[in-house]
């Protein structure tokens, strides 16, 4: 038999739910990556402009003896790669952000779409059932009601034959036996 209610609808739309927000996690988490390189990135060319005005007074002074070019001083170098390492850390980190998206968040909501049409699906498919049990049990009501009112009719038909004197007898007994075949048409309906 059937169950009357769908117990694992409500825990499949949860676990849904559950797996959209791990998606906006990671879409949101994304974006903070993206801004963080975003802002890495606007902080070194910002110190960049900044070194490139400050070179010539580091490395050869106020009044050059000698070319700009020429010496750069080790604290300039330093500086330099800093930059360097943390552009290089900030393009790491956007393409982290776009992986994250890419790889893991839009994944997950293609999953969580699938399983949502899949829910959907066995909804659907639970409430036909549900409607073909009801017509199912509504056609067996009715056939049992057909199949009582035939055995009460034999049963009638019975106790006219066995009361009828003997020249009505053969007609009772050949009603009898038409309402038995009929109780029996009903009987196999319900049989199956």
């Amino acid at each position: 038999m059937i169950p009357t209610s769908f117990p694992r609808n409500e825990p499949v739309s949860n676990g849904i739910s559950w797996v959209e927000e791990i998606h906006q996690f990671y879409r949101e988490r994304s974006a903070i990556e993206k801004e963080y390189a975003s802002k890495l990135t606007a902080l070194c060319k910002k110190y960049y402009d900044r070194k490139s005005k400050k070179i010539s007074p580091l490395s050869v002074g106020d009044t050059p003896i000698l070319t700009p070019g020429s010496l750069e001083s080790a604290s300039l170098t330093t500086w330099t790669t800093q930059l360097n390492a943390v552009e290089s850390h900030a393009a790491e980190r956007d393409k982290f952000a776009s992986e994250l998206v890419v790889q893991v968040a839009d994944p997950l909501k293609q999953a969580a779409s699938q399983y949502e049409e899949i829910r959907k699906c066995h909804v659907e498919y639970h409430a036909k059932l549900e409607k073909e049990r009801e017509s199912a049990y509504g056609d067996l009501k009715k056939a049992k009601g057909k199949y009582d009112g035939a055995c009460q009719e034999v049963e009638s038909r019975r106790k006219k034959m066995e009361s009828a004197f003997d020249h009505g007898k053969s007609k009772a007994q050949a009603a009898y036996q038409q309402q038995i075949l009929e109780m029996n048409n009903y009987k196999a309906w319900l049989i199956q």
